[in-house]
């Protein structure tokens, strides 16, 4: 799977497949959030998404088309989201997950409580203000302490 940052005329494709596995759209064309893209034989199917916010990146967003799932491109994924962090110098990245905690721990991701955030634009976000309810897991990858 080839992948890249995602550009305007990817944004009807990206908002589906969010739409598909019930992930919010709300960010969509609106260049709150950089999303990233895979895609094979010319076809989209695999979404990503990073705000920045100084050091601290937030993940959200990552989608798979559901034909595809469990074969390995979500882990995928992730990784080449993590590579973007830290080309980028992002020293963490934090998640927000209902259904996912076991993928993100295997990843090297920590459970930490949502009011242990520190990062004020983070905190603002639209994931952390509105979209994820106070249900979902927060989760960390230190990237200066880690090489996963």
């Amino acid at each position: 799977m080839n992948f890249r940052e995602a550009i305007a005329t990817d944004n009807g494709t990206i908002r589906s497949l969010l739409e598909c596995v019930s992930l919010p759209t709300e960010s969509v064309g609106k260049g709150t959030t950089t999303f990233y893209v895979g895609e094979e034989g010319g076809a989209v199917n695999a979404v990503a998404g990073f705000e920045f916010y100084g050091s601290d990146a937030l993940l959200r967003s990552v989608a798979i088309e559901p034909g595809l799932q469990k074969k390995g491109i979500g882990s995928e994924v992730v990784d080449v989201m993590l590579g973007v962090a830290r080309q980028r110098g992002i020293k963490r990245v934090v998640l927000l997950t209902e259904t996912a905690p076991k993928f993100f721990e295997r990843k090297g991701f920590v459970v930490t409580d949502r009011s242990s955030i520190q990062n004020e634009g983070l905190k603002r976000s639209s994931e952390f203000s509105y979209l994820c309810p106070s249900s979902s897991i927060c989760m960390v990858l230190d990237l200066s302490t880690t090489n996963i």
